[in-house]
């Protein structure tokens, strides 16, 4: 498994300032509050890159609004892009 492209509970809880146990009982309102990455489906791992990318926001993503509803959204690949210009020192 590539564990570098995931982030464990404990990881993720430690860098949430939380525990592994809260995260366990909170992360899917947790999620539908603040717009916190999904975990993957059946662990308690989440993807790394989406994890640094919520984090790196501020720790709050807007949730998704309707379709073609805009107004006030986040713009997720702006926020991934400036996450790989982060990483790899790349500029637009």
């Amino acid at each position: 498994m590539l564990t570098n492209e995931t982030a464990t509970l404990e990881e993720v809880a430690a860098e949430l300032g939380r525990t592994p146990d809260w995260l366990m009982r909170h992360w899917l309102s947790y999620h539908q509050r603040t717009g916190f990455p999904r975990r993957v489906p059946g662990t308690w791992v989440w993807p790394r890159r989406a994890v640094e990318a919520f984090l790196r926001a501020g720790g709050v993503v807007a949730p998704q609004q309707p379709d073609n509803d805009n107004a006030g959204a986040v713009d997720l690949v702006a926020a991934a892009s400036a996450a790989l210009s982060l990483r790899y020192g790349v500029s637009s």
